[in-house]
């Protein structure tokens, strides 16, 4: 009877887990997408009431979508290129604000594009926190660093990688994975589940240039 019911206790167990891990990334998505929404329903819906002379349901998130999809396709227009520098020059002129905007930035630019070079796009494998245990992270930079060059990689927590840990390990002990980072972070906030679809599917390229 107690192996019966050890036997159930670790299928709930795991099965609770696996739900938890599925369910994670829609309730952080769902938060910050109703934290945004619920901000901008804020300023705007009582703009709204003065026009029309009542609330408009749903306005808010459309005036977002149209707002965020007017600045993607017009940020290759110069005009708005140089309203763009002239604003950033503003910022930087901002004390606190300043810090806040650069490093938003930089994780914003480091997350474009798909195997390019530095930022988050390029992906790696380290023996950490021991031989023979490899680390998946992200080669964010390169260094000399004590006389050797060094790479510094990032390697976000699981599975929620809004932390993370930074270490500095010498260039020949990093293996370059050929694998963008949405899908090294599909596989981090999952736990591991799918791995081995990607990494099997995927050339280990040892990168020592």
């Amino acid at each position: 009877m107690n192996r019966i019911s050890e036997k159930l206790y670790t299928y709930i167990r795991k099965r609770y887990i696996l739900g938890l891990l599925l369910l994670f990334p829609l309730a952080v998505t769902y938060f910050v997408a109703a934290f945004a929404f619920n901000s901008l329903d804020g300023i705007l819906q009582p703009l709204f009431r003065y026009i029309f002379g009542k609330n408009i349901p749903g306005a808010s998130f459309i005036t977002l979508f149209i707002l965020v999809f007017l600045v993607g396709a017009l940020s290759s227009n110069s005009i708005v290129k140089k309203a763009i520098q002239v604003f950033e020059l503003i910022i930087q002129r901002l004390p606190l604000v300043n810090g806040i905007y650069s490093t938003s930035k930089q994780v914003s630019s480091a997350f474009t594009g798909g195997k390019g070079k530095g930022g988050f796009n390029m992906v790696c494998a380290i023996e950490y926190p021991k031989e023979e245990v490899w680390t998946i992270g992200f080669l964010t930079n390169t260094n000399n660093f004590d006389g050797k060059d060094h790479g510094f990689v990032y390697m976000p927590s699981t599975p929620v990688p809004n932390t993370g840990w930074l270490v500095a390990v010498p260039r020949e002990k990093i293996k370059i994975l050929d694998l963008t980072a949405d899908e090294a972070m599909k596989i981090i906030v999952a736990g591991g589940l799918g791995a081995s679809d990607s990494l099997n599917s995927k050339k280990i390229i040892d990168d020592k240039e």
